[in-house]
């Protein structure tokens, strides 16, 4: 009976060292990983010195944005008679109520930048045909405004 006892104590004086091991050895081992794993602080240094000179250069670009009205693109005023495309010529022009009938004589090039100004001044156009001229096209018109319906 006394040698179980004595290998009892025994066992248990193992027991009590493996565990005081494992208690030490784990924690060192994990405090070693997140040390390998972390970034070494010259690298962070130098990012955060990067993203604050680039803080500092958007902080004015803020604040003039901020004291300037942004306002959208002014709509133009349509007018038949004064035509912003270069090279085109009006023919006709018969106004039918929020709209009408037009009638240019203009070049191919010019074609685009007349339907963008007719879309800036609010105007739709419900039809069109083109016919070629001589060194110029005649280009019909339907035209409503947007704001008829």
């Amino acid at each position: 009976m006394l040698a179980l006892i004595e290998r009892g104590m025994a066992s248990l004086f193992r027991l009590r060292g493996g565990w005081l091991t494992l208690a030490v050895a784990l924690p060192l081992t994990l405090a070693a990983g997140l040390w390998l794993i972390s970034p070494p602080p010259a690298q962070e240094s130098v990012r955060s010195d990067r993203l604050r000179q680039q803080w500092l250069k958007l902080l004015p670009l803020r604040v003039a944005l901020g004291r300037e009205e942004v306002a959208g693109p002014a709509e133009r005023v349509f007018s038949p008679l004064h035509l912003p495309v270069d090279g085109a010529a009006l023919i006709a022009w018969k106004p039918a109520g929020r709209g009408g009938e037009m009638v240019l004589e203009l070049r191919w090039p010019s074609v685009p930048a007349l339907f963008s100004w007719l879309a800036d001044c609010g105007m739709r156009v419900a039809a069109f045909s083109l016919q070629p001229q001589k060194r110029v096209l005649r280009l019909s018109l339907q035209l409503e405004a947007e704001d008829a319906e």
